[in-house]
């Protein structure tokens, strides 16, 4: 039996060695091959990486570019040179705290052969409190039964991923179903939505309790965008072209209309002007938006509180201390 573990890192010089020794000390009953895709890190993360791919040379690959490419297309590189029977996805500033995570979802794979993906617990590790905490990682409501479909194509989705990618371990039979390519080409910020959502159509999800991860959350993490993140537009655009994408490969499971899609790239553009209190763009957007979704209660809602300046500015000030909040809440 073969693992194949695809590291995905950039700019992390300060914890890439941690992620890699932990990966390392994995005992267990199976062959590892680490794949680690290093993107042209303008820090010391490359020089670690190639000094750990000197040392384990029968385990470790190194692939890197003179170019950076993007999260996107570098994961979809080391996904494709995975030889292995699973393989499991970390980045580089996260790790794992179990030396045997890997042997015991093979144990759990031999004992339900129907599984394409078994995911573990885990700890969040608060970065600003140097805090962890335990049970605080997706999946933080397991499905009994193994079919996770209903988590992603549902009228109920809230967004986020049924489980974090680093506890996962997936069948590669299964991950082959996943077409990295088309995500590269059509510029999607996330890998993680649509992989997990495609193999939610082939495959059963297994569950296992241990504590065997520790997810870094701080601001700038890739999977943090708040409004006054540059990318913050961009991000959630995207995550509305993954919907459609979604819509396209499994027109029987559509539950997210254009219109539902339209509201939320309105809402979300809304609250950046919002944020930045820009009454005059944030007017022009809800007349721009009159004809597209004249029935969507998130623009009517938006057109009160444009009608004057004074409560445009007590909207505000209102969103930007939840906001705050949530910023001490996620980081």
């Amino acid at each position: 039996m073969k693992v194949s573990v695809a590291v995905i890192t950039y700019n992390q010089q300060d914890t890439i060695a941690q992620t890699l020794d932990s990966i390392l000390c994995q005992k267990g009953d199976f062959d590892l091959e680490v794949v680690v895709g290093e993107d042209c890190s303008p820090d010391g993360t490359l020089a670690i990486c190639q000094d750990y791919a000197n040392r384990y040379p029968d385990i470790i690959r190194l692939l890197s570019d003179a170019h950076n490419l993007g999260i996107m297309a570098n994961s979809a590189r080391v996904f494709h040179a995975c030889t292995g029977d699973f393989v499991n996805i970390i980045a580089g500033d996260d790790y794992w705290c179990d030396d045997h995570k890997l042997q015991k979802q093979l144990d759990y794979f031999r004992q339900h052969p129907d599984c394409g993906m078994v995911s573990t617990a885990g700890y969040k590790l608060l970065v600003r409190e140097n805090k962890l905490v335990p049970n605080a990682v997706a999946p933080l409501h397991p499905v009994e039964d193994g079919n996770v479909k209903p988590f992603y194509f549902s009228h109920d989705y809230n967004g986020g991923v049924y489980a974090m990618p680093l506890s996962v371990l997936i069948r590669k039979e299964i991950l082959d179903k996943v077409d990295f390519d088309e995500f590269v080409r059509r510029g999607f910020p996330v890998e993680d939505l649509p992989m997990q959502a495609v193999m939610s159509q082939y495959a059963k999800w297994g569950h296992i309790q241990d504590l065997t991860v520790v997810y870094r959350v701080y601001k700038g993490s890739a999977s943090f965008v708040p409004v006054d993140h540059p990318k913050y537009l961009w991000y959630h655009k995207g995550l509305m072209s993954v919907r459609r994408y979604l819509n396209e490969m499994f027109p029987q499971d559509v539950c997210f209309t254009e219109e539902m899609m339209q509201e939320y790239v309105f809402y979300k553009e809304f609250l950046l002007y919002l944020h930045k209190r820009q009454l005059n763009d944030a007017r022009n957007l809800v007349a721009k938006y009159a004809d597209v979704i004249p029935d969507s209660a998130k623009l009517k809602q938006a057109r009160k509180m444009t009608a004057s300046k004074l409560r445009f500015e007590a909207f505000a000030l209102y969103k930007a201390m939840i906001y705050k909040r949530e910023l001490r809440k996620s980081t």
